[in-house]
């Protein structure tokens, strides 16, 4: 579970993205809670705050930083792998590499227990099979 020092965190990096410091980044916390400090915010307030956060993309999504594991490394997946890996999964109605239909995917067509343990050729066969789908996908739809 999240504590509050934790979104306190994620508040404070995702602000200072966006370009908001010191008196800047109070007037912005006002403008979005009513209260000048983050520390006086309910447990509410932080939540929306981050998921604002979010969606403005000033927080990376740390799911999908798991899910990949190490990129371009050895004989890891590259990042611009991962990149049509992510496209191909938003394509097909998944939320991203982070969906869990993925991980299932992972397992049934690369053999691997998780997606962070994809390697470059287990990512090329997977990327087929994604590709694949996609166009059955559009094939449906256009039906």
């Amino acid at each position: 579970m999240i504590t509050k020092n934790q979104l306190y965190g994620l508040i404070h990096m995702g602000a200072a993205r966006l370009g908001y410091k010191d008196e800047s980044y109070r007037n912005w916390l006002f403008e979005m809670t009513g209260k000048r400090s983050a520390t006086e915010c309910t447990w509410a307030q932080l939540d929306s705050l981050v998921n604002m956060l979010r969606a403005c993309n000033a927080l990376d999504n740390p799911r999908l930083k798991t899910v990949k594991g190490g990129t371009g490394q050895g004989n890891r997946p590259t990042a611009a792998q991962w990149n049509l890996a992510n496209l191909l999964c938003k394509q097909i109605g998944m939320t991203g590499c982070d969906d869990e239909r993925f991980a299932a995917f992972a397992l049934r067509n690369a053999k691997v227990d998780h997606p962070r343990f994809l390697t470059r050729d287990s990512m090329r066969s997977l990327l087929a099979g994604l590709n694949a789908w996609a166009t059955n996908e559009k094939r449906k739809a256009a039906q």
